[in-house]
C-alpha cells in the first residue's frame, strides 16, 4: 500500500505521517519497496542509515525490529525491541514487537502481558480519535503469538487471541480460520476443549458492582485489568465459584497456567456438591499443571546406556561383529531392525553396524512378546572400540539390560556426557498405552482360517491390542502418576470425595470420552470398575449441545432424541475429538428410520473407521454401497476401500474382481487412481513396473490397463469419498467429519 502524508504512521504513534515524520515519507516508501521486493538486507541497511540521521523516530525503530525479525536476527530484534519500548513505552507497536521477542524465547506470560497492554493502548487511542485503527503490526503480532502459544502448549492463550480477532473482525476470514486450525493441530487436551464463559456475580452479592466492573473489562479484552480487579475481590468473595472461574479463564488466556490451575482446583472444592462440575474443573486444573510443567515428576525418561564389546585377540573387528550378530540372530529375544544409514552420515556420525529390537518373552505361550528397547551395535572406529548402545524408556532398558549383558558378555553404563542436554520424557499413562508387542505371523497362520471368519491379520492385530490393554489394566492402577501428585490410581480411589479421587475421575472420564480406539475407551471403563468407582449416571436432554458439557456427551440418552439434535451431536463430537460420543450417535443414526441417507453415509464412515475386524469393515462397506446407489454417488472410492480390506484378507478372487471393476469403470478418475496407487503401494505392488507394462501395452496397441505412473504421489484428498452437499473442505489438520476409508 503506497504511503502518503495522510497515511497512519507505521511506528504506531496514532498520528498521520504529516504530523509525525513528514520528512521521512520518501524514505519510508523506499523501505516499503525494498521490503516488497524481498530485499530485506538492503531495507535494513537503509533503516540503520536513517536511524543515525533521525534518532528516536518510532517509524524507523519499528521498521528496524520488523526487518530483524523477518530476517531471523532474533538477538538483534530483541535488543532493538527493548530500545523501542524504552523510548516509547505507550506505543502499541513497540509493545507488540516486544511481545513477539518474548514469545520467541518461550516467555509466553511476559509476551501476553505486553500484548494485552498493546491492545489496551489501541483502545485508549480509539477513545481519543474515532479514526484510529488497529495497526497492521499488532495484527501480525497476534498471528505470531497464536502460533507461538500453540507450539508451546498454551491452547487457552492461543484460542483467546483467535477469539479477540473474531470479535474485532481483524484480518480476513481465511486468516482467522487458519489460525484456529493451528490451535487444533497442536492437540488440545480433552479437558480444555470445552469453551468456558465468564460467569456473572450472584444477584444478591455485596460486591456485585466491582465484580461487574471486572467482567466488563474482561469482555472489552482488558484482561490484565480484569484479572487484577477479580484478584482484589478474593477477600470479600473467597467462597464464590464464579469469581474463581473468571480468574481461571483469564489466567488461561494470559498464559498463567500455575494460577489457572489453583483457581480451577478452588472451583472444584466450591462445587463439590455437583460432582460432574467438580471433576471437570479438576480436569482443567490437571491440564494447566501439565502446561506449566510438562515434565513434572513422576515421568518416564528415554535413556541410553553403552557397553564396550570385547573382541578375541587377533580377531578382525568385522569378523567379531558378525559373530556377535549371528548370536543375536539365533536368539528368540532379538529381531533385526531396519534403519536409515544416510541419516547418520548426513549429520557426520558413524552409523551402527546393525540395529536390533529386544523383547521380553511372554511367560504365557499364547501372549505376544513385549518390546523393551533398541540395541545398536557399532564396529571399531578410528577413535573408538566396538560398542553396543541400549536405548529406550528407562524402566524397559533396566529390564533389557541383564538380558543383553548375559548374551554379549558385556557391562552397560551411562555415557560420560549423560548429564548434557534434556532427555525426552513421557507420562506413565502414555508409556503404558504405547507399549509395543510382537506377534509372530507364523504362529497366527497355524490357526485355521475360514472365509467368513477373521483373517490372519485380524487375529494378529487383535492379539497385539489385547496385550496392550491387558498390561495397562494390570500395571496402571498401581503406578504413581504426576496427574495424581505422585499417588497411584488405587491410592487416589481410596480418598472418596477428596481431590485425589476427583483427579482420578477426571483422568478416567477424559480417557473414556476422547480415546480414538474403541478398545481404549473400554479399557478406561474397565479401570473404573477395577478401582471400585461408581459408573456415571446417564443424562437425559433434548438439546445436549446446549445443556450438556462436551465431556458428558457420551452419557446422553439417545433414545427419542430428535434426529436434528442427533445429527449435530454426531458431527460436533467428531470434530471436537470426542469419539465415544460420536460413535454412539453414529450407531443411533444408522438405526433410525427417519435418518437421511446422507446422515447414514457419514455415520457409517466413522463406524467403518472404528471397526476392529476386516469382516465388520466389509459389512459396513456393503451398506455404504447401497446408500451410494440411492445418492447416485461414485462408488470408485468404495472399491478402493474394499480393496484395502481384501488385501488384508489375502482374498485373491475379491482383489481381482475389484481391480477389474476399477479399470472398467474408474480408469479416468484421477482421485480414485491416486487412492488406488496408495493402496497398491501399501500392498507391496511395484508401481513402476506396472506403469512400464502399461506403457509397453500402449505402444503395442494392446490394453493399457490402469494409468498409474511410477512414484505417483497420492492426491491430498485421495482417501476421501464424495459426500452429498458439496465439496469436502476443512482447514489443514482438521479432523474429518466425513468418511475416510481406513
Amino acid at each position: 500500500m503506497p504511503l502518503d502524508p495522510y497515511s497512519p504512521c507505521p511506528g504506531g504513534t496514532g498520528k498521520k505521517i504529516k504530523f509525525c515524520c513528514s520528512e521521512l515519507v520518501g524514505d519510508l516508501e523506499q523501505i516499503d519497496r525494498l521490503t516488497e521486493g524481498q530485499q530485506y538486507a538492503a531495507a535494513l541497511a537503509e533503516v540503520e542509515k536513517l536511524t543515525q540521521r533521525h534518532p528516536g523516530k518510532a517509524c524507523l525503530m519499528a521498521q528496524r525490529t520488523r526487518l530483524q525479525l523477518g530476517t531471523k536476527k532474533f538477538a538483534e530484534a530483541a535488543s532493538s525491541s527493548m530500545a523501542f519500548l524504552e523510548a516509547c513505552p505507550d506505543n502499541p507497536v513497540a509493545l507488540g514487537q516486544a511481545a513477539v521477542t518474548e514469545a520467541l524465547v518461550g516467555r509466553m506470560q511476559e509476551a501476553m502481558s505486553l500484548f494485552d497492554q498493546a491492545r489496551d493502548k489501541v483502545r485508549e487511542m480509539a477513545s481519543e480519535s474515532a479514526a484510529i485503527e488497529v495497526p497492521r503490526d499488532l495484527l501480525r503480532t497476534a498471528q505470531t503469538l497464536v502460533q507461538a502459544a500453540a507450539q508451546t502448549s498454551h491452547p487457552g492463550c492461543a484460542q483467546g487471541i483467535v477469539e479477540w480477532l473474531i470479535d474485532k473482525s481483524l484480518g480476513s476470514e481465511e486468516e482467522r480460520q487458519a489460525l484456529a486450525a493451528i490451535v487444533g493441530q497442536t492437540g488440545v487436551p480433552p479437558a480444555l476443549r470445552t469453551k468456558m464463559s465468564f460467569e456473572p456475580a450472584p444477584a444478591d452479592s455485596p460486591y456485585r458492582f466491582e465484580f461487574e466492573s471486572a467482567l466488563k473489562a474482561a469482555t472489552d479484552w482488558r484482561l490484565s485489568k480484569a484479572l487484577a480487579t477479580f484478584r482484589g475481590l478474593k477477600g470479600v468473595a473467597g467462597e464464590s465459584p464464579e469469581l474463581f472461574t473468571n480468574i481461571a479463564i483469564l489466567c488461561e488466556m494470559l498464559a498463567r497456567p500455575y494460577e489457572a490451575s489453583e483457581a480451577w482446583l478452588t472451583v472444584a472444592k466450591l462445587r463439590a456438591a455437583t460432582p460432574d462440575d467438580a471433576v471437570e474443573a479438576t480436569g482443567r486444573a490437571i491440564a494447566m499443571e501439565t502446561e506449566a510443567d510438562p515434565d513434572r515428576s513422576p515421568v518416564v525418561t528415554i535413556t541410553s546406556i553403552i557397553a564396550p564389546l570385547q573382541a578375541t585377540a587377533g580377531e578382525t573387528a568385522g569378523g567379531g561383529i558378525e559373530l556377535l550378530e549371528d548370536t543375536l540372530r539365533h536368539n528368540g529375544r532379538f529381531d533385526v531392525a531396519t534403519f536409515d544409514r544416510s541419516a547418520w552420515v548426513s549429520r557426520g556420525a558413524a552409523p551402527p553396524h546393525s540395529v536390533w529390537r529386544v523383547y521380553a518373552p511372554s511367560s504365557v505361550a499364547e501372549q505376544p512378546d513385549r518390546l523393551l528397547a533398541s540395541l545398536m551395535v557399532f564396529g571399531r572406529q578410528t577413535d573408538r572400540e566396538p560398542e553396543a548402545v541400549l536405548q529406550g524408556f528407562e524402566p524397559d532398558v533396566a529390564e533389557a539390560k541383564p538380558i543383553v549383558e548375559q548374551l554379549l558378555s558385556c557391562t552397560f553404563a551411562p555415557p560420560v556426557d549423560m548429564g548434557r542436554g534434556r532427555l525426552p520424557t513421557t507420562s506413565p499413562t502414555a508409556w503404558l498405552q504405547n507399549t509395543q508387542f510382537r506377534v509372530k505371523p507364523g504362529e497366527v497362520s497355524k490357526e485355521p482360517a475360514a472365509a467368513d471368519g477373521p483373517s490372519a491379520i485380524d487375529r494378529l492385530l487383535g492379539r497385539q491390542r489385547q496385550a496392550v490393554w491387558d498390561r495397562f489394566l494390570q500395571v496402571w492402577p498401581d503406578t504413581p502418576l504426576p496427574e495424581l501428585l505422585g499417588k497411584s490410581p488405587r491410592q487416589a480411589a481410596a480418598e472418596t470425595g477428596k481431590e485425589p479421587s476427583r483427579r482420578l475421575e477426571a483422568m478416567i472420564s477424559e480417557g473414556e470420552a476422547a480415546s480414538r480406539q474403541p478398545e481404549a475407551s473400554a479399557a478406561w471403563t474397565t479401570v473404573r470398575g477395577k478401582l471400585g468407582l461408581p459408573a456415571p449416571t446417564p443424562i437425559r436432554s433434548e438439546r445436549p449441545l446446549e445443556d450438556v458439557p462436551p465431556l458428558r456427551w457420551h452419557r446422553v440418552v439417545l433414545d427419542g432424541l430428535p434426529i436434528e439434535q442427533l445429527r449435530v451431536l454426531f458431527l460436533t463430537s467428531l470434530d471436537a475429538g470426542f469419539d465415544l460420543s460420536a460413535a454412539r450417535a453414529a450407531e443411533a443414526i444408522v438405526s433410525r428410520p427417519d435418518s437421511e441417507p446422507a446422515d447414514r453415509w457419514e455415520a457409517y464412515g466413522l463406524l467403518e473407521d472404528r471397526a476392529e475386524t476386516s469382516l465388520a469393515k466389509l459389512e459396513i462397506i456393503g451398506k455404504l454401497r447401497e446408500i451410494a446407489k440411492t445418492l447416485g454417488a461414485n462408488d470408485g472410492m468404495l472399491d478402493v476401500a474394499e480393496l484395502r480390506v481384501r488385501f488384508s484378507r489375502a482374498d485373491e478372487a475379491g482383489i481381482m474382481r475389484l481391480l477389474n471393476h476399477l479399470q472398467r469403470e474408474h480408469a479416468r478418475d484421477q482421485k480414485v487412481i491416486a487412492a488406488l496407487a496408495e493402496v497398491l503401494g501399501e500392498a507391496g505392488v511395484d508401481l513402476s513396473a506396472l506403469a512400464a507394462q502399461s506403457a509397453a501395452a500402449q505402444m503395442q496397441g494392446g490394453p493399457a490397463g490402469l494409468p498409474i505412473g511410477g512414484g505417483q504421489q497420492p492426491a491430498a484428498d485421495s482417501g476421501r469419498i464424495w459426500t452429498p452437499g458439496g465439496e469436502q473442505g476443512g482447514a489443514a489438520g482438521e479432523k474429518k467429519s466425513i468418511w475416510t476409508p481406513g
